[in-house]
């Protein structure tokens, strides 16, 4: 564990993006050094925005600069280590027989660091662009990368699980509307009106796109590893772990979800092309969850959440 932990100081480090200086030899201005260094100073500043315009002047592509936008990105949402930090303590479960070094600090993180409404908004698009962003870094196997790659993915699993839970949902209303106007007992009847599934497939290819990107972060992470069992997970690795079991699982034209009328409106081959359009081909057990396998897999309440 406590190695975990001291695998996640840097990570802390490159959020707060305070007290170190990336660069400390004599620079010239213009140069990609000292739009870095200019840079880093606004982020100390706390002019995310600034810091943002200027690295956007920075010509060479490195792990430090994808390090700096990401820490400048999460600044200006309004998202740092120390928001992360404030919603850890103020838990009610943050006592030492919670846990150890790194699994107890993810097992305190809760959905509402990323806060409520246009500012939820924005935290998850800074955190899905930063752990993007980091993934496509010219080194992403380099610590400092994966580890704040994965830390922050980490940080979207629980939001992003809470707003697939509500797509599910939505989803089920909508299937579950259009199998009270179709013959669902045959697989090639029309149907006569999908924009209430299409709004919701929507919101479900969002939940997916995320999904897949947490899966990629933590995937070979030492910070976060969800291929243990029982005790051995924190709260975020037992929720991957689950997602990952349970959603990864294919996507059949006649899928085996229940009796419900949902489940029956999925048999539909008009709803399966729908579920399909877009989307990658569906393989179980390939590490990927398609859009099809989100909604087949996950349709009963529990089952991947």
């Amino acid at each position: 564990m406590w190695r975990r932990l001291l695998i996640a100081l840097p990570v802390f480090w490159t959020l707060t993006a305070c007290d170190f200086n990336l660069y400390q030899s004599v620079v010239k201005p213009e140069t990609d050094r000292a739009l870095m260094e200019d840079a880093r100073i606004k982020i100390d500043e706390q002019d995310y925005a600034g810091a943002l315009s200027t690295l956007e002047k920075v010509e060479r592509d490195s792990n430090d600069l994808r390090l700096l936008r990401s820490t400048a990105r999460l600044g200006l949402s309004g998202l740092s280590m120390w928001t992360i930090l404030t919603d850890i303590v103020d838990g009610t479960g943050f006592e030492s027989s919670s846990g150890n070094g790194v699994d107890n600090l993810f097992d305190q993180i809760s959905g509402a660091v990323v806060g409520e409404g246009d500012e939820r908004t924005l935290r998850l698009t800074a955190l899905t662009e930063s752990v993007t962003d980091l993934l496509a870094a010219p080194d992403r196997s380099a610590s400092r990368v994966k580890n704040l790659a994965c830390f922050l993915a980490g940080v979207m699993a629980l939001p992003t699980v809470a707003d697939a839970t509500t797509a599910i949902q939505n989803t089920t209303t909508s299937l579950a509307s259009l199998a009270s106007t179709v013959d669902v007992t045959n697989p090639n009847a029309q149907c006569p009106d999908l924009s209430s599934l299409n709004t919701s497939l929507t919101t479900i290819a969002t939940v997916q796109t995320q999904f897949s990107l947490i899966l990629d972060a933590t995937t070979d992470c030492k910070l976060l590893d969800a291929t243990g069992t029982g005790e051995d997970l924190n709260a975020i690795e037992t929720q991957l772990a689950k997602f990952n079991q349970n959603a990864d699982a294919g996507c059949s034209t006649t899928p085996a979800c229940g009796s419900g009328a949902a489940c029956q409106a999925l048999g539909l081959q008009c709803v399966y092309d729908a579920l399909t359009t877009g989307s990658g081909v569906s393989t179980a057990d390939d590490g990927q969850v398609t859009k099809c396998e989100l909604v087949q897999n996950c349709l009963t309440p529990g089952t991947c959440f």
